[in-house]
Formats: C-alpha cells, sequence, structure tokens
C-alpha cells in the first residue's frame, strides 16, 4: 500500500516538474529575445560609430580597448558584437528544436545567468498543450524510475545491515 502510494507520488512530482519546462522555456526565449533586441541596438550603434570615424568595427573596438581609459567599455562593446552571433544561434536553436530535442538544444545553448532570471519571475502553470503532456509523461516515468531506484537502494543496504 505505501509503495503504491510512494510510487503515485513520484509520478506525479515528476510529471509535474518536466510539464513546466515547455512553460518555463518559452519565458526564457522571451528574455533572450530582449538581450537580443537590446544586443542589436548596440551592435548598431558602435556600427554608426565605427562609420562615423572612418574605422572598421574592430578596429574602433580595439581603439578602445587600447585605452587605459576606456578599455572597459572596449571589452563591453566587443561582448556585445560578438556575443549578439551567439544569442542568435542559441534563440534559433532553442526555437526550431523538435518537442524531444529542446532539452538538449537548451543544455547545448546554456546562459546560466538568462537562466536564473528566468526562474526569478517564473510562475509554474498548468501545461495544457500537447507539448507539456509530452514532457509530463517523461516526467511521470522519471519520478517512478527514481522510487524504483531508491526503493532498490535502500532493500540493498537494509539487507547489509541485517546481515552484519
Amino acid at each position: 500500500m505505501f509503495a503504491r502510494l510512494f510510487y503515485s507520488l513520484f509520478a506525479a512530482a515528476g510529471g509535474a516538474g518536466f510539464s513546466q519546462f515547455p512553460e518555463y522555456l518559452a519565458h526564457y526565449l522571451q528574455r533572450l529575445g530582449g538581450r537580443i533586441d537590446q544586443a542589436k541596438v548596440r551592435v548598431e550603434e558602435i556600427e554608426q560609430d565605427a562609420a562615423e570615424k572612418g574605422m572598421t568595427v574592430p578596429d574602433y573596438i580595439e581603439s578602445f580597448i587600447a585605452s587605459n581609459a576606456h578599455s572597459l567599455e572596449g571589452d563591453r562593446m566587443q561582448e556585445s558584437y560578438f556575443r549578439l552571433a551567439d544569442m542568435e544561434a542559441a534563440y534559433q536553436a532553442l526555437s526550431t528544436a523538435g518537442t524531444l530535442q529542446r532539452p538538449l538544444a537548451f543544455v547545448e545553448h546554456f546562459d546560466s545567468g538568462l537562466v536564473g532570471a528566468t526562474l526569478g519571475d517564473f510562475a509554474p502553470a498548468v501545461p495544457l498543450t500537447s507539448e507539456g503532456l509530452v514532457y509530463g509523461a517523461v516526467g511521470a516515468v522519471a519520478g517512478l524510475l527514481l522510487c524504483s531506484g531508491s526503493r532498490r537502494v535502500l532493500r540493498r543496504r537494509r539487507n547489509r545491515k541485517v546481515e552484519a
């Protein structure tokens, strides 16, 4: 009786937890899109400023980096300029990945700062989409496997103590 209860609880917890991934990913993509928009504005400003000075963008950024007084700003410009391509690639990979490939794409393009910021504002939702149901089913199976595995480990430990 208790075993069924534990299995049910683990399955429910796993299903509920995993089913949140599609909603979390939607929030994550929204934040990532906002960062991309912000970076595009910054890159356009850098390109415009470089053109006004008659310089290429890399030379313009390097002139800031080489200056002691403005090296921090140069580092920021360089990060904005080169980070944009990475963020766009991450957005493209995450938004076009199939249902079961999304977790892999998420891990591949993991941004800890963005993950933390998204978690700070994330509120669990009831998944009523087919994708939410798929993740819920996978989570339920994972919960059952976790429960089964932990019960086996506990039984082995108990049997060792009895034998000793």
